[in-house]
């Protein structure tokens, strides 16, 4: 179990690492992912899915709390379109920054001020 965590944490989360930092994902997408994580987790190869005895809300928790920190990607896929929102209104200069008002225009990041 401790090594089905560890290929979750370090593999399954850094494989769509990129798409989710720049795209936000479909609810259908986050699903889906979520659904091999608890496939690998609990079933790990087998063709039927095993009980899962914990809830899936419960496993992303922190070990503090009782979980198991693996990352919601929900969460985590909004947490990273945030950080290039914040690297956009706070940085000064960058050749990203540059294309991006060149193409969208200078109120790209202030027009819109939550993410969806």
């Amino acid at each position: 179990m401790a090594g089905r965590v560890c290929l979750l944490k370090s593999v399954f989360t850094a494989i769509p690492l990129f798409y989710l930092s720049f795209f936000k994902a479909p609810i259908s997408v986050c699903n889906r992912i979520i659904s091999i994580h608890r496939k690998f987790l609990w079933a790990w190869g087998r063709d039927n899915m095993s009980i899962s005895w914990v809830r899936w809300e419960n496993v992303c928790k922190p070990l503090e709390e009782g979980g198991l920190w693996i990352k919601d990607v929900k969460n985590f896929n909004n947490a990273l379109l945030a950080k290039w929102k914040w690297r956009l209104m706070n940085d000064e200069k960058g050749k990203w920054k540059d294309i991006l008002v060149s193409k969208y225009g200078s109120e790209i990041g202030r027009s819109q001020t939550r993410l969806k």
